[in-house]
C-alpha cells in the first residue's frame, strides 16, 4: 500500500503538504458546485417571469439537458457534504461546469401583466457525461433548507428596521385646555388670588383715601379694617373644614391677615395711636398666626399669600423708605422663621429672607448715592438688623440643610442676606463700617469652619457645596472691609496679603479648595494690578521717579505678590491639567523676575537714593542670573516635560539677563556699578556653565534613555519529594 509519505520519499512535512492540498481540491470543487446551484436557482427566477407561451411551444430560450448529463450532483446530495455552506447573499462566481436543463412540454411559466424579453439561449454543457437521463432539474428545497448558516464573519450585518419619525402631535384646542384647567382646579385659584388683590385694595382704599376725604372717623375706619380682617378669617377656617374648600380658604384667610397687617400698621403710622413697638408687636402677632394657619393646613401657598402683600402694600403706608418699615420686615422673617421646621418650602423661606434685605440694600445704596441724606446715618439701626438678618439666613439654612432637596439655593440665600453689608461704608463712619464688615465676615467663615468639623447626629457635616458658596461670601466681604479701611499703597500690601492667606487656605482646606483659588487668584490679580499701577516697568528704569515711588510698602507688597504667586502656581498646578500648568509656570516666572527687580531697585534707592539705583540694578541683573541657575538645578532633579520646562524658563531667563545686560546696563550705569555688574554676572555664567556640564556628564544628556534594570529572575522551583524506595 502507498501512503502520502511514501510518495514523499517517507519525509512526514511532505505528507502533511501532500494532505492540505488535496483537501483544498476538494474545497474548490465544492464551492464550484455551490456556485452552479446558485447560478441555476438565479435562472429559474428568471424563467418565472417570462411571458405565457402558446401550447404545445417549447420556450427557445430553454436550453436543454443532454442525456447522461450527471457532472453536478443535486443541491440535496451536495448539502450533506461537510464542511461547505453557501454565503446567501454572496454574488456568486461563474461556475466551472454550469448545469444545464430543459424544460418539459407539459410546464408552462406563470402569467405576467407585463411581458418581459425571453431570456438568452444558455450553452449546452461541453461534457455529454454531465447530462441527466431524468429531464429537467429542480432544487430540493429541503435539503437547502437543511444547509448549515453561514459564518458569522462573513453574514451580512443586520439592518435596523426603519422606524418613522413621530410628527408633533396637534395642539389641543382651546376649548379642551379650558376644561382641564377647570378639572385641575387652576381656574378657582386664578380667581381666588384676584379676588385677594381687589380686597386688599379695598383695604387700602378704606384706611388711606377715606381719610384723605374725611368720609369716615378714622375710629370707624380701623375698627372697620379690624371686622373685616376677623371675618375673613374666620369664614376661611370655617371653609377649610368642608369637602374641596381648600382653594378658597387660603384666599379668605390670606386676605385677612393681610388686611390685619395693613390695619396695624395704619394705626402704628398715619394715625399714631399705637408707639411703634406695640404696632411692631401687633403685626408680628398676627404674621405668627397666619403662619401657624399655613403650618397646620400644610400649605406653602397660604404662606406666600400672607407675606406677599405685606412686602407689597406695607412701603405705601409707612410713606417709604424708613427704619418703620425695615423694623418691621426683621419683625416678618423672625416671626415666620419656625415655619421652615419639617417643611421643604424654599420659595416661603427666599420671601422671609427677601423682606428685610431689600429694604436694607435699598438704604445703602441710597446713603451711597447721596451722602448727605437721611438714610447716612443710621449707622446703629442698620447694624443691629443686618447682623440679625445674617443670623436669621445661617441658621435658616443649617436647620433646613439635612431634609432640603436645594441645598445649594437654600446657601445662596443666606449668603444674599449679607449684600448690604458692601454697603455699609456709605451709611456709617468707617470705623463703624469696618467692624460691622469683619463681624459678619467672622460669622459667616466661623460657621463654615465650625459646621464643616464639627458632625452631629441629626445635622450632620456641612456640604461641600455650602462650604464653598459661604467661603466665597466672607471673602468678599472681607475683600470689601481691606477696601473701606485702607488706601493708597497700604491697600496694595493688604489686598496682596489676603490673596497670600485666601492661597494657604485653599491649600489646606480641600472642601473648598477650588473655590477660593479662584478667588485668591481673582484678589491677587487686583492687587498685582494696583502694584503695578504704583511701580510700572517704565517707574523702575527711571531715577527720578523712583525718588518719588519708592517706599517700604511697596516693597513689602512685592514680596507678597511673590508668595502668593508661589502659593496660587503650585495649587493650579496640583488641581488642574497640563496645559494650566504651563501657564501657571509662566505667570509665575514673569512675577518672580519683576517683583526681583523691583525689590531690588526700591531698596536701593530707599538705602542710598540715586547711587542706590544704579546699585539695586546690578543687584537685579545678579538676581535674575541666579534665579535662572536655580531652575536649571531644579531641571536636573526632574524628568520629562517638567525638565523640559525647568530648562526652558532658566535659558530664557538667562538671555533675558544678558540683553538687560546690554541694552539698559551698559547704557545706564556708569562706572564701578557698570564693572561690576559684567564680572559678577560673567562669573556667574562661566560657573553656572561648568557646573551644568559637569551635572549632564554624571547624570547624562537629556534625553538620553536611562536603561531599565533587568527584572530579577524567579527562583527555580524546590524539588518535589518523591515517595519512599519500595512503594
Amino acid at each position: 500500500m502507498t501512503t502520502p509519505s511514501s510518495m514523499y520519499g517517507g519525509a512526514p512535512g511532505a505528507a502533511t503538504l501532500a494532505r492540505i492540498a488535496a483537501e483544498f481540491d476538494a474545497i474548490a470543487q465544492q464551492m464550484s458546485s455551490v456556485s452552479a446551484d446558485f447560478d441555476e436557482l438565479k435562472r429559474l427566477v428568471e424563467r418565472s417571469e417570462t411571458p405565457v407561451a402558446e401550447p404545445g411551444a417549447t420556450p427557445a430560450s430553454s436550453p436543454t439537458v443532454e442525456p447522461g448529463d450527471a457532472a453536478s450532483p443535486p443541491i440535496a446530495q451536495r448539502a450533506e457534504t461537510p464542511g461547505v455552506a453557501p454565503a446567501p447573499g454572496h454574488q456568486p462566481t461563474p461556475p466551472l461546469i454550469p448545469p444545464t436543463t430543459a424544460a418539459r412540454p407539459d410546464q408552462r411559466p406563470p402569467t405576467s401583466a407585463v411581458p418581459q424579453p425571453p431570456s438568452p439561449q444558455r450553452p449546452a454543457s461541453p461534457h455529454p457525461s454531465s447530462r441527466s437521463p431524468k429531464g429537467p432539474w429542480t432544487p430540493d428545497w429541503a435539503a437547502i433548507g437543511r444547509q448549515q448558516p453561514p459564518h458569522p464573519a462573513y453574514a451580512p450585518p443586520p439592518q435596523r428596521p426603519f422606524t418613522p419619525h413621530p410628527g408633533r402631535p396637534p395642539a389641543p384646542p382651546v376649548s379642551d385646555r379650558i376644561s382641564d384647567a377647570v378639572e385641575r382646579g387652576l381656574i378657582g385659584k386664578v380667581l381666588a388670588v384676584a379676588g385677594v388683590g381687589v380686597t386688599l385694595v379695598g383695604v387700602v382704599l378704606l384706611l388711606v383715601l377715606a381719610a384723605q376725604a374725611g368720609i369716615l372717623r378714622p375710629e370707624f375706619r380701623v375698627a372697620g379694617g379690624a371686622v373685616l380682617s376677623a371675618a375673613l378669617v374666620g369664614a376661611g377656617i370655617w371653609l377649610q373644614r368642608k369637602r374641596d374648600g381648600r382653594i378658597g380658604a387660603i384666599a379668605l384667610t390670606a386676605t385677612g391677615l393681610a388686611a390685619g397687617y395693613l390695619d396695624v400698621l395704619a394705626a402704628t403710622k398715619i394715625y399714631e395711636w399705637l408707639p411703634v413697638v406695640a404696632g411692631l408687636t401687633t403685626a408680628g402677632v398676627i404674621a405668627a398666626a397666619g403662619l401657624v394657619l399655613a403650618h397646620r393646613w400644610d400649605s406653602e401657598h397660604l404662606g406666600i399669600l400672607v407675606v406677599v402683600p405685606l412686602i407689597a402694600l406695607a412701603p405705601v403706608l409707612t410713606g417709604g423708605l424708613d427704619m418703620t418699615l425695615i423694623a418691621f420686615m426683621v419683625m416678618l422673617a423672625i416671626a415666620s422663621s419656625w415655619v421652615q421646621v419639617g417643611h421643604d418650602w424654599i420659595w416661603l423661606h427666599a420671601l422671609r429672607l427677601a423682606a428685610p434685605t431689600i429694604p436694607l440694600t435699598l438704604v445703602g445704596a441710597s446713603a451711597l448715592s447721596d451722602p448727605s441724606g437721611d438714610l447716612a446715618g443710621l449707622g446703629l439701626e442698620f447694624s443691629a438688623a443686618m447682623l440679625i438678618v445674617v443670623v436669621l439666613g445661617l441658621a435658616g439654612a443649617l436647620v433646613a440643610m439635612p431634609t432640603t432637596r436645594f441645598r445649594e439655593v437654600t446657601a445662596g440665600l443666606a449668603a444674599a442676606t449679607t449684600f448690604p453689608v458692601l454697603f455699609a461704608g456709605a451709611v456709617m463712619d468707617t470705623a463703624g463700617a469696618v467692624s460691622l464688615q469683619a463681624a459678619t465676615a467672622v460669622l459667616v467663615i466661623g460657621t463654615t469652619v465650625v459646621c464643616s468639623l464639627v458632625r452631629s447626629a441629626r445635622f450632620g457635616s456641612l456640604p461641600d457645596v455650602v462650604a464653598q458658596i459661604w467661603s466665597a461670601t466672607a471673602l468678599v466681604i472681607t475683600f470689601v472691609a481691606l477696601l473701606v479701611s485702607f488706601d493708597g499703597r497700604v491697600a496694595v500690601s493688604a489686598i496682596l496679603g489676603l490673596a497670600l492667606v485666601t492661597a494657604l487656605v485653599a491649600h489646606a482646606w480641600s472642601s473648598t479648595s477650588v473655590v477660593l483659588l479662584v478667588g485668591g487668584t481673582i484678589v491677587w490679580t487686583i492687587g498685582f494690578g494696583m502694584l503695578l499701577s504704583d511701580l510700572a516697568p517704565y517707574v523702575l528704569a527711571d531715577a527720578a521717579r523712583m525718588e518719588t515711588h519708592a517706599s517700604l510698602a511697596a516693597v513689602f507688597a512685592a514680596l507678597l505678590a511673590v508668595a502668593g504667586a508661589i502659593i496660587l502656581a503650585d495649587n493650579w498646578i496640583r488641581l488642574t491639567d497640563r496645559d494650566v500648568v504651563g501657564l501657571a509656570y509662566t505667570v509665575l516666572g514673569v512675577v518672580a523676575v519683576y517683583t526681583a527687580t523691583a525689590i531690588c531697585v526700591t531698596s536701593g534707592v530707599l538705602l542710598a537714593g540715586a547711587d542706590g539705583f544704579l546699585g539695586g540694578h546690578v543687584a537685579a541683573t545678579t538676581c535674575w542670573v541666579v534665579m535662572a541657575g536655580g531652575l536649571l538645578a531644579h531641571a536636573r532633579r526632574r524628568r520629562g516635560g517638567r525638565r523640559t520646562a525647568a530648562v526652558t524658563g532658566g535659558l530664557v531667563l538667562v538671555a533675558a539677563a544678558m540683553a538687560k545686560l546690554f541694552l539698559f546696563d551698559l547704557a545706564t550705569l556708569d562706572g564701578i556699578f557698570r564693572v561690576i555688574v559684567f564680572m559678577v554676572t560673567g562669573l556667574l555664567l562661566l560657573g553656572l556653565g561648568a557646573w551644568y556640564a559637569r551635572a549632564l556628564h554624571d547624570d547624562g544628556a537629556p534625553g538620553q534613555q536611562h536603561p531599565t534594570p533587568p527584572a530579577p529572575m524567579p527562583p527555580a522551583p524546590m524539588p518535589q519529594p518523591g515517595p519512599p524506595a519500595g512503594h
